[in-house]
């Protein structure tokens, strides 16, 4: 049979009509600043959702725009002073970051407790030992995807292809309280008889388009696609949909799938970072 279509767009609603009922019960307004620096045109796009769906909801948006050629020590202190404001309740700082700029050192620059995406070295050693000030919005995300499909995690392998540990560690943290057994894979480990094929639940984020074929994983597995690739006119995932889908038990695609429920969880830990702050 093929593969059941998740439906990000339905999930990421029901997450942003949960974070509209608490943001109206705040008595006052959040605010989330986006720092973007530099004009790639996949950044640029997601801070644009990012904003519209806080004008939904009610949140205070501020978008600070920096040229690609900035310098560090300007952008740290840009984060500066929105660490100091007290109307911005939340930072994200918009990634991947133009060359030779450093992404941990900015990222660890932030006010810990203004730190949307969860990213920042105090948030995730606090989330590694069972202490989370949030869940990270990807994570969270994903783990509201898998839940909509009624599969539980306990006893199941979860593998996550990515390019580095950082987006992998949060992810695995909550993979494992679920109950799953996790494993890491870099993009040059795919394949049946590679770590692709063990998964009982394949999260991919590499950035290559239709990296992921339906003669990679395992039957039934769900498949939970965080790529999002321009190809010509078209936005492709890191997996190649129209094999997969006779392979897989479950499918999120691209567009339409992480996307959406991603941005719904900023808008969740927004108002939660609000709340905590000024609540």
């Amino acid at each position: 049979m093929p593969a059941k279509i998740i439906d990000g767009k339905a999930i990421a609603q029901s997450i942003t009509d949960r974070a509209a009922q608490r943001r109206d019960q705040l008595g006052f307004t959040p605010g989330l600043a986006a720092i973007l620096v530099g004009d790639d045109p996949a950044s640029r796009l997601y801070v644009g959702l990012k904003e519209k769906a806080c004008a939904r909801v009610g949140i205070h948006f501020e978008k600070i725009l920096l040229p690609a050629d900035i310098s560090e020590t300007a952008i740290l202190a840009e984060i500066a002073e929105l660490n100091g404001r007290n109307d911005i309740d939340a930072i994200l700082v918009q990634l991947p970051l133009p060359q030779p700029l450093n992404e941990d050192r900015i990222i660890a620059a932030l006010d810990p407790a203004k730190d949307v995406d969860g990213f920042h070295p105090d948030n995730v050693d606090a989330l590694l030992r069972g202490r989370p000030r949030l869940i990270p919005g990807l994570a969270a995300g994903i783990m509201e995807l898998i839940g909509s499909t009624g599969i539980a995690l306990a006893g199941k392998t979860a593998v996550t292809v990515a390019n580095s540990q950082v987006f992998y560690q949060p992810l695995a943290k909550v993979l494992t309280d679920a109950g799953a057994k996790t494993i890491f894979a870099g993009p040059n480990e795919v394949g049946r008889d590679g770590a692709t094929g063990l998964a009982d639940v394949l999260i991919v984020a590499v950035g290559r388009p239709r990296l992921i074929t339906g003669a990679m994983i395992k039957p039934g597995a769900v498949v939970i696609d965080v790529g999002t690739n321009r190809v010509g006119d078209k936005v492709v995932g890191d997996v190649e949909r129209t094999s997969t889908e006779t392979t897989a038990g479950h499918l999120t695609p691209v567009p339409g799938g992480v996307g959406p429920v991603t941005v719904a969880m900023l808008l969740s830990n927004t108002v939660a970072l609000a709340a905590a702050r000024r609540g």
